[in-house]
């Protein structure tokens, strides 16, 4: 419902938003400092964001809050403006969501093969991209690939590089998504289109008996569970405290990719002592797009969550969380199709048009589309408001036409054709998300995608090495117990 203004009020026009949220943010840093009382007109979870610096209870109320340290590298604009991430290096929480999108996981496999790339140019060959999140999300396809870039090899280090991620869809796709039969139209109404033996014997043989708990990074995977008819996200951080949540990785697989229509729903039970002595938990779980196609806010969420009121490994190197300046965010979609319908054809749809048309399942492209969407304008305009909008970048491609569009065409050609369209994004200009309008904007001074990711990688490097220098006694207060930890603000005052 559209908000009215109240009788003799002036509503605001939306091109005089962006200067309202300034002089909001301003009266509260003032009110912060004792000069003026604080305005209860919009949530105050920006106040909390303003300042890196560690501070007394006498320093709090006698002087202005330092200004927020920044690290300042990558490519300079052609305005003369250098991308630069905010906040204080060493205590951010970085984090990389994976969306959905079947043999279209190609598009993000790609784009972290060079993200990898960069990381071993400043880092060396064997920088790994589990060696720099905090959190690694995925959703259905980008849950699989979470889970190969976060799973150990024998020696506890990453068990494939980007470039073998990338090079397991090209090699095992057809395998997973095998060519269908002569009456596959019609067998494909009366059950899943596909098996989940096949991805089942290659993920017994990559995964082995590996879960949650042994992945060398936080790794959290998106299900929706059909029998409590709930979201279920397993976590790293979680499973470790609650043991049900510790399922092998091969069921989280199977069960996050296990598409409606396409693949069958995944059972299985794990161990849970909490019940008691041999009890155990059992899920019936499918595909996470149902839940979060786009999981990014799902991992911001969960991420803050544990180190505000769990116990986070971060908690000792970062003492207060003071919001989004503290996050370093990197979302890679799988790209979206432009595929549209007139409302005057659909008008006349009826329950089998809805769920497949001309090889195409529209409802379930719509609600995944209209998710992702919403998630990252949700992100965009949060990074916005704290004016921290460069510690978040999604890359996304859309207008995907034909085979390219679908989630299971593991044919030669359209999986070149895949490897071809991930390039030409990586040339495209950045671009982040206008918080009035919705639309996609260039992000000129970051110029192409590649160069983004440099300097993100860069960003990434600074802080790996800025942790690295921190000293003893913060890891020695990471294991502290809650009760004697900096109280850390709630996470609903944080995220508004």
């Amino acid at each position: 419902m559209q908000e009215s203004a109240m009788p003799g009020e002036k509503k605001p026009s939306v091109s005089k938003v962006p200067s309202l949220i300034k002089r909001w943010r301003s009266r509260n840093k003032s009110a912060e400092n004792g000069l003026v009382p604080a305005s209860g007109s919009i949530p105050a979870a920006a106040a909390h964001n303003e300042s890196v610096a560690e501070e007394s209870p006498a320093s709090a109320t006698a002087a202005p809050r330092a200004a927020p340290e920044t690290c300042t590298s990558g490519t300079l604009a052609a305005d003369g403006q250098e991308p630069h991430c905010h906040g204080t290096p060493g205590r951010r929480l970085t984090i990389l969501s994976l969306d959905g999108g079947g043999v279209r996981g190609l598009i993000p496999a790609v784009c972290l093969e060079f993200l990898e790339q960069q990381l071993q140019a400043f880092d060396g060959a064997d920088a790994r991209i589990a060696d720099y999140f905090d959190v690694v999300a995925g959703t259905s396809t980008g849950g699989l690939i979470a889970t190969m870039l976060t799973a150990p090899d024998v020696n506890k280090r990453p068990l494939l590089t980007a470039t073998q991620a990338k090079q397991f869809y090209l090699d095992k796709a057809a395998t997973i998504f095998p060519k269908p039969g002569i009456f596959s139209s019609v067998t494909s109404l009366l059950g899943p289109k596909y098996s989940a033996s096949p991805m089942k014997k290659i993920l017994a043989d990559t995964l082995k008996d590996l879960k949650v708990t042994d992945s060398v990074t936080d790794l959290l995977i998106t299900t929706f569970d059909t029998k409590t008819q709930q979201p279920v996200f397993f976590d790293k951080q979680v499973a470790q405290r609650v043991p049900r949540f510790n399922a092998t990785l091969q069921d989280l697989c199977l069960a996050t990719t296990a598409a409606p229509t396409f693949f069958p729903a995944h059972q299985f039970d794990v161990p849970d002592p909490d019940q008691g002595e041999g009890k155990t938990h059992q899920y019936n779980l499918i595909d996470g797009g149902v839940t979060a196609n786009n999981p990014a806010e799902v991992a911001i969420l969960h991420a803050v969550k544990d180190l505000c009121i769990g116990d986070s490994p971060h908690r000792g190197r970062i003492p207060e969380f003071k919001g989004y300046r503290d996050l370093l965010v990197l979302s890679l979609g799988t790209g979206s199709s432009i595929v549209s319908y007139d409302a005057k054809e659909v008008a006349s749809w009826g329950s089998l048009s809805w769920i497949l048309n001309d090889g195409q399942q529209p409802i379930i492209q719509m609600l995944q589309n209209s998710s992702a969407y919403l998630v990252d304008f949700d992100i965009a305009i949060r990074f916005q408001i704290d004016e921290v909008e460069e510690n978040y970048l999604r890359l996304q491609t859309s207008g995907i036409v034909g085979d390219m569009a679908s989630v299971d065409g593991s044919s030669k050609k359209n999986m070149q054709n895949l490897v071809d369209l991930s390039n030409k994004l990586l040339d495209e200009k950045a671009k982040y998300r206008n918080a009035i309008n919705g639309e996609l904007v260039d992000k000129t001074y970051l110029g192409s995608n590649r160069d983004a990711l440099t300097t993100f990688a860069k960003w990434l490097s600074e802080e790996k090495k800025a942790r690295a220098e921190l000293p003893a006694s913060v890891e020695e207060a990471a294991q502290l117990p809650r009760d004697n930890a900096t109280p850390l603000p709630s996470i609903a005052t944080t995220f508004v």
